[in-house]
């Protein structure tokens, strides 16, 4: 139950974040920068610190959509230790899953006992079932203030990737959707490993296509993160499974 409550919060986050973004998107966008914020506070010094980082960068690369491609690639590098803590817990969870389902067998429709049961499973393990969520957490600040920097930021406002895509609007080109949901698609294929084959099946066709039609809706900026965010996680994913998988090889 906790590991399904787990994917669930995951997939919700996303879906919150993209509501947001589009909610926002639709907003009056004739204030000014200045407007919108009132006065200096942390938020508003995060996402200055944010744009300023994604400004230097395109200085050096002459572009903005490529500078981006970087920025994005060094934030995953970083939380990279995060989301590979959550991916050993995720497998902790899955080794422990015949015996959560003996807990099942045992206490019948006693819900109550079987949770206490579960919790004192996974405290007796060091498991944390809500871990999974921490790197979507991190993905949803990313991108929150990743919008309010291409928002408040006249020079990516107005950016072009490669010289042709507008960055501080919607692809109607419908490229980066597409990518958005394919790689989301794969992303989810190479993460989930809690979930019983039919809910995979569904997730891995639901998920992807609320990704593409909200992609259709926020700025390109964001569609552009999220497909190399992904990429970068499908990567990642791939590593880590040849190097477990030598390490086993190499143990026997």
């Amino acid at each position: 139950m906790r590991a399904r409550s787990s994917r669930i919060a995951t997939v919700f986050l996303s879906v919150m974040f993209l509501l947001a973004s589009s909610s926002v998107a639709f907003a009056a966008t004739a204030k000014t920068a200045k407007a919108v914020a009132a006065g200096p506070n942390i938020w508003d010094q995060a996402v200055n610190a944010f744009a300023d980082l994604i400004n230097i960068v395109a200085h050096y690369v002459g572009d903005y959509g490529i500078a981006l491609i970087i920025v994005t690639i060094f934030i995953r590098l970083l939380t990279m230790p995060l989301m590979l803590k959550s991916l050993q817990n995720s497998k902790k969870m899955q080794a422990l899953k015949p015996r959560l389902d003996e807990l099942k067998k045992k206490f019948g429709n006693d819900t109550r006992k079987i949770q206490e049961e579960t919790m004192a499973l996974y405290k007796s393990e060091g498991v944390n079932p809500l871990s999974g969520c921490m790197p979507m957490i991190v993905q949803f600040v990313v991108l929150t203030l990743l919008y309010r920097a291409i928002y408040t930021d006249t020079a990516m406002l107005h950016a072009k990737f490669l010289g042709l895509m507008p960055l501080g609007q919607p692809d109607h080109t419908y490229i980066l959707p597409v990518l958005a949901g394919v790689t989301s698609y794969f992303q989810q294929k190479v993460t989930m490993v809690q979930m019983d084959p039919t809910q995979q099946k569904i997730m891995q066709i639901v998920f992807p296509l609320m990704i593409f039609f909200f992609a259709l809706r926020v700025f390109a900026a964001l569609s552009l993160y999220w497909v190399f965010s992904n990429l970068f996680t499908i990567g990642q994913m791939y590593f880590v499974r040849v190097k477990t998988s030598t390490q086993e090889v190499g143990k026997k």
